[in-house]
């Protein structure tokens, strides 16, 4: 409880004059354009990296469940799928800088070898290829999570309830929306605010790939909350705008646990 109240009396003090600030430092968060950018480019990459991931999890689960029937061979779908999960977001991070230097990293080097003859694709330093970039870190590493999860709830699915849907004459389509779908729908949500908390407060990979860049376009709020702190030393106003994301983020799981609740019972 301490940095909290600790964190509370910085935010009612005034930037290096010190004194009781009341709630200007507060006010002050609707009057910046940067934290609006960052807000921006934060629901971008929230939005991008939850779909990717949930999407993609769930196919190659579903995939996996219907087409790998041995022991072993998911054996092995499991540890491939466990090691970008163990990977230090900071090791993630150095590896995919290194993959997308423009003249000898090599998804470049791939591209020429498939034919294309253009220019190299600057990965990081264009806004749009820097915010693909850095999703794709996440996808990469997070991916599996959601996989792993959602495979174990295709395999809780009881076998007498397939064994029906088959006999009626239920094809892949109907099998997965009106069979297996209702038992991953708490799991989907539970995966949903797991992945909502991670990339909320993504930092490092970013931080090593592209430090926010170029410009603002990937400067998330916790990266930007970094810099304000601790390169402008204003640990004021970073503690009235980490006090307002402790709020927000206090009510959107109120309501997702209430969700998840009810699909539990």
């Amino acid at each position: 409880m301490y940095p909290l109240f600790y964190a509370i009396g910085l935010s009612l003090q005034y930037y290096r004059l010190g004194g009781f600030a009341g709630l200007h430092n507060f006010a002050f968060a609707f009057q910046d354009a940067l934290l609006s950018d960052s807000l921006r480019a934060t629901g971008v990459y929230i939005v991008l990296a939850m779909s990717i991931e949930c999407l993609l999890g769930l196919v190659l689960a579903v995939a996996v469940q219907r087409t790998v029937k041995s022991a072993l061979g998911r054996t092995l779908t499991y540890l491939l799928f466990i090691v970008p999960m163990v990977t230090p977001p900071v090791a993630a991070g150095v590896i995919f800088r290194l993959m997308y230097i423009p003249e000898y990293g090599i998804i470049n080097v791939l591209l020429r070898d498939l034919g294309y003859h253009g220019r190299s694709v600057l990965w990081l330093s264009s806004p749009g290829m820097a915010m693909f970039s850095v999703v794709s870190v996440d996808v990469w590493q997070w991916m599996p999570f959601v996989f792993l999860v959602l495979f174990a709830g295709l395999a809780a699915v009881p076998a007498d309830i397939i064994e029906a849907g088959e006999v009626d004459g239920a094809g892949g389509w109907a099998r997965f929306r009106f069979l297996e779908l209702p038992y991953l729908r708490p799991l989907l949500l539970l995966v949903l605010v797991f992945r909502f908390t991670d990339t909320l407060r993504v930092f490092d990979h970013v931080q090593v790939l592209t430090g926010g860049g170029p410009g603002a376009s990937t400067e998330f709020l916790s990266l930007y909350l970094y810099r304000i702190a601790f390169k402008f030393s204003n640990l004021n106003y970073a503690s009235a705008l980490a006090l307002y994301i402790v709020i927000i983020v206090s009510i959107l799981f109120t309501i997702a646990s209430r969700y998840l609740s009810e699909e539990l019972v």
